[in-house]
């Protein structure tokens, strides 16, 4: 597959940072293109830092500037220069670095299934309460949604791909993408 042009790798990374309609704020076009270049045109790449620098949950508001600047240095010299596979797994370790503790647990709790297996939502996520992965809710309600916010913040991040979505956008199921493999 043939890296993507600027145009579309800049759209690619903008829509999943900035609400619809939003635009890149003057102060942070430079970093962005500066990331942009180090992620070499491949989505697997952009998708995973824009991931990381997308507002999530409740936390509506764009990352500073200094935090952009961070992934930047971060990233080292990127896919631009050197194409390796090395390279690319620095990138996406980013994407599981960046996890708080608990979403850290529940992800690598994925690892005893195989790659593209079929995981039902419901069934993950009492399985994560069952392990105590899931704590904090009083009641069982409480902990199973707790658990479905974490299944969202897992795909929401790319981590895990939602199959079966319906019309709310709730998913049935996800299933473990090789990306999982080379993160770990």
């Amino acid at each position: 597959m043939k890296p993507l042009p600027d145009d579309e790798s800049e759209r690619l990374f903008y829509q999943r940072i900035f609400p619809q309609g939003s635009k890149c704020p003057h102060e942070l076009e430079e970093v962005s293109r500066k990331i942009l270049k180090k992620c070499g045109g491949v989505p697997l790449a952009i998708i995973t830092i824009a991931s990381i620098l997308a507002s999530n949950g409740q936390d509506q508001h764009i990352k500073p500037k200094y935090h952009w600047d961070n992934i930047l240095g971060s990233i080292g010299r990127g896919l631009a220069e050197g194409d390796s596979a090395k390279d690319m797994q620095r990138i996406l370790s980013f994407s599981y670095y960046d996890l708080p503790s608990h979403l850290k647990t529940c992800l690598l709790y994925l690892c005893i299934f195989l790659e593209d297996f079929e995981i039902r939502r419901d069934r993950l996520i009492w399985m994560w309460i069952a392990e105590g992965f899931v704590q904090g809710g009083k009641k069982e309600s409480g902990l199973f949604e707790l658990g479905e916010s974490y299944f969202n913040e897992l795909a929401n991040r790319n981590l895990i791909q939602p199959i079966h979505v319906d019309a709310t956008g709730k998913a049935e199921a996800c299933r473990v993408h090789d990306m999982k493999v080379v993160i770990f």
